[in-house]
């Protein structure tokens, strides 16, 4: 008898060795190794939040939040609260619009965004900075103060990054709701409807969104689809286990290194 509960216990450990290392390979994020307290801190974050259950990949992820720490030490941020990510590497007919909450590490807002007529159809792939392209712009913008235009509560977007998307005033993209950016019009069409350039979410979410990211708070705009050259934003700062300390609930502390795929 004891021989029987010695091999079935046996087996239970070899089933769950498969089982962990299987689910290693299909849901740890695809990057080669994370061996540093900073980036267990950004991995632990990212799986207590669940970001990966609702879309968003781990290095939009890290690449949003290496540039919001490095936005905190230029003194940059207002609303420290919050992180607001938008993944166009996603199709427009996903919800692709994320609002995570640094303080509580948690996803607040999960909604969809539109991106601008001429950067694509389904799928953002050409982006710009000049007047009057119509094309969406890429990287890490302040959304700083509220107005009501023609489109009814409105969010005003400063960008941050020089040759990138410095120009977003002067080309007028704001965050502001459309009626091609709903439910309905996906089920009707197959994909959101376009803006002249500006992040353009629904009238359902888009009070809850800029009470949410108003003030100050860091906007990040993503894509896998073009080469992009580093920049100041893009090194983890050397006080990063400090800063998550200050502004996260997440407490740094050293753990083993994660290994992952290769893949």
């Amino acid at each position: 008898m004891n021989l029987i509960k010695f091999k079935l216990l046996k087996l239970q450990f070899l089933f769950l060795f498969l089982f962990v290392n299987a689910f290693a390979s299909n849901h740890i994020p695809k990057h080669n190794i994370v061996n540093t307290e900073s980036e267990n801190l950004i991995l632990t974050f990212y799986t207590i939040a669940d970001l990966e259950s609702k879309g968003l990949s781990y290095d939009a992820f890290k690449e949003g939040v290496t540039g919001y720490l490095n936005l905190l030490n230029e003194g940059e941020i207002q609303n420290k609260k919050v992180l607001s990510i938008i993944d166009f590497s996603q199709p427009s007919n996903q919800k692709r619009l994320y609002i995570i909450d640094i303080e509580k590490s948690c996803l607040l807002l999960n909604t969809y965004v539109a991106h601008g007529v001429n950067s694509g159809m389904l799928y953002a792939n050409k982006f710009s900075n000049i007047l009057n392209s119509r094309q969406s712009s890429l990287g890490f913008y302040k959304a700083s103060e509220t107005y009501n235009g023609k489109y009814g509560l409105s969010l005003k977007l400063d960008g941050l990054e020089k040759n990138i998307n410095h120009k977003a005033r002067e080309r007028a993209i704001v965050l502001h709701p459309a009626k091609y950016v709903s439910q309905n019009f996906i089920n009707n069409n197959g994909y959101t409807g376009r803006s002249f350039g500006c992040p353009a979410v629904s009238y359902k979410d888009h009070q809850k969104i800029i009470n949410y990211i108003k003030g100050g708070s860091v906007m990040f705009i993503y894509t896998n689809k073009v080469d992009k050259a580093p920049t100041d934003l893009s090194t983890l700062p050397e006080n990063t286990t400090a800063l998550f300390s200050t502004y996260s609930c997440i407490a740094p502390k050293k753990i083993q290194p994660v290994y992952t795929s290769n893949e």
